[in-house]
């Protein structure tokens, strides 16, 4: 059956235990009081408390619930999480594997539950080989029953874990509900009754993105008056210690947990800063803030544009922000970072750079239907240049927004490959009134590619690029003619011909000199006019 699976996530806004609502992007971002924003050193009084607080912090939980677990409510909620996996997931799943990456979620806080099955019995059990439940075999197509084991399974390890009979039901269904869906496609989403007509809410948080690499996690992303922005925290430091643990003996869980639950108010963060390389340590206190979608600066006369994330208003945010740039000389849009968002807005943005013609087909996976979207009329750059830069930090809405542009050759595309995850989510009702969005479709441009699995593969590699020579050379051979498309054939997904043409172009880690050698790339690209006409054929 599997052991367990990596279950991360990048924004730093959801909580394993208690649900908040779900982000989007707005307009306006300066109702944020930066006075407010407390970072400060604690006494040492009070830092050995929270240091001994910080011992049960992982588990930590104020709600107790002391009545039996509700069985016929949770097998209503699992028959309608099962189905709605299983019908519209982009891959198929069986009932086993759906009732295994439940059970293993519960091993968050009942330390360890496995299954074995054996010719006529399935048995679950704790890490000391105590039986939970013991169950005759199952066949897989019978959905009934594997709920009445997974159900009466929750009961059971109830009775004997009191961290999971201290949860109560909603928390568990929110808890399961999550590591099936993450541990299936990296961008589900678990969305609560209460949240899911919620466009736009301020998340408790301490405003950075980050990914985790061996050494610790790495900040992508800051946003603009948070409580990582106040401080001495930039873009590409090196997270080594949370709370007095070292990042590599935590679990992905237990770094998202604690960055994310509101019961673990002040963070104490030690860091390698990637200026100075000198170590640093500050305390951070998780404020409310609303995360910006779109965010701009110009360099070396050219607009560069950082788009977060795409959430309902970004499109008319993006349209709004090139309206008041000179961008005569052509843009460059940052999507590194970008994790994902809203499909509708993906599209929307793609539109204000094509004038008319087909730009996206999407097909389903479960029947195969197909969905063409033609573009508006109108360009907002009447024809300008456009230079996407993207990463492996870069996927889901954000890599079909790249393929679209590059599929009309409306954009260069630099950098290194992206994620891989070009997939359109659909949503679900639950019979609890909450709602999953999972993968549903795959995305292609109008050349037949699509960004699953391979990733968007830039035009021109940037970790051959280390120094102004080396653009300039670049630029001499591109106007000379020897510079040649190199990218592989995308459109083969086998798992070699993905391998081979991720490792054609190898990803880097953030580092100061090597973002800004990539802006220089593009500004210096963008600004010659001969080089562009080339590349843009």
């Amino acid at each position: 059956m599997g052991g367990k699976l990596k279950y991360t996530k990048t924004l730093l806004g959801l909580s394993l235990l208690f649900p908040i609502n779900t982000l989007a992007s707005v307009t306006e971002t300066n109702n944020f009081n930066k006075d407010k924003v407390e970072i400060f050193p604690l006494s040492k009084k009070i830092l050995e408390k929270y240091k001994n607080e910080l011992q049960n912090s992982w588990h930590k939980n104020n709600i107790q619930n002391d009545i039996d677990f509700p069985v016929t409510e949770a097998s209503a909620f699992y028959k309608s999480l099962y189905n709605n996996v299983k019908n519209n997931f982009i891959k198929d799943i069986s009932y086993e594997e759906i009732t295994n990456k439940i059970l293993e979620s519960l091993s968050i806080f009942a330390d360890q539950i496995k299954i074995k099955q054996t010719k006529n019995r399935i048995l679950i059990y704790d890490k000391n080989y105590n039986i939970l439940s013991n169950y005759k075999s199952i066949q897989n197509n019978d959905i009934d029953s594997w709920i009445d084991l997974l159900v009466h399974t929750i009961t059971d390890i109830r009775k004997n874990n009191s961290k999971v009979k201290n949860l109560h039901a909603e928390q568990i269904y929110f808890i399961t509900a999550n590591y099936l869906l993450n541990s299936l496609d990296e961008n589900a989403l678990y969305i609560t009754a209460e949240n899911k007509n919620n466009d736009i809410k301020p998340t408790t948080s301490l405003g950075f993105t980050y990914r985790r690499i061996p050494e610790g996690i790495q900040v992508l992303s800051i946003y603009n008056n948070s409580p990582a922005d106040s401080s001495e925290l930039k873009t590409g430091d090196l997270i080594t210690v949370i709370n007095n643990t070292p990042v590599k003996e935590l679990s992905d869980e237990q770094i998202e947990y604690t960055l994310t639950n509101n019961d673990i108010n002040i963070i104490q963060l030690k860091y390698m800063s990637y200026i100075t390389q000198i170590p640093n340590e500050i305390f951070l206190r998780k404020n409310q803030i609303i995360i910006p979608s779109i965010t701009n600066k110009t360099e070396n006369g050219i607009p560069v544009i950082t788009i977060q994330n795409f959430k309902k208003g970004s499109a008319k945010e993006l349209k709004d922000t090139i309206d008041s740039l000179d961008k005569s000389n052509g843009i460059i849009i940052d999507l590194r970072a970008n994790t994902n968002g809203d499909f509708k807005e993906g599209i929307e943005s793609a539109n204000l750079f094509i004038d008319g013609k087909e730009i996206l087909t999407t097909k389903d996976f479960k029947s195969d239907e197909k969905e063409t979207y033609t573009a508006k009329n109108g360009d907002i750059l009447n024809s300008a240049p456009i230079i996407i830069i993207v990463d492996h930090s870069t996927k889901g809405i954000a890599e079909i927004f790249a393929s679209i542009l590059e599929g009309r050759n409306r954009a260069i595309i630099i950098g290194t490959p992206s994620f891989g995850n070009g997939t359109i989510a659909g949503k679900f009702d639950l019979s609890n009134n909450a709602q999953i969005s999972i993968a549903t479709k795959e995305a292609f441009n109008t050349k037949g590619i699509s960004p699953n699995k391979t990733g968007i593969i830039p035009l021109i590699c940037s970790s051959s690029i280390y120094s102004t020579n080396d653009i300039e050379e670049l630029k001499t051979n591109i106007k000379d003619g020897f510079f040649k498309d190199n990218r592989p054939d995308a459109t083969n997904k086998s798992s070699e011909i993905i391998d081979n043409i991720r490792n054609s172009c190898k990803a880097t880690y953030f580092t100061k000199e090597n973002n800004d050698i990539i802006i220089k790339l593009a500004t210096s690209l963008i600004k010659d006019k001969k080089a562009i006409q080339i590349l843009q054929k």
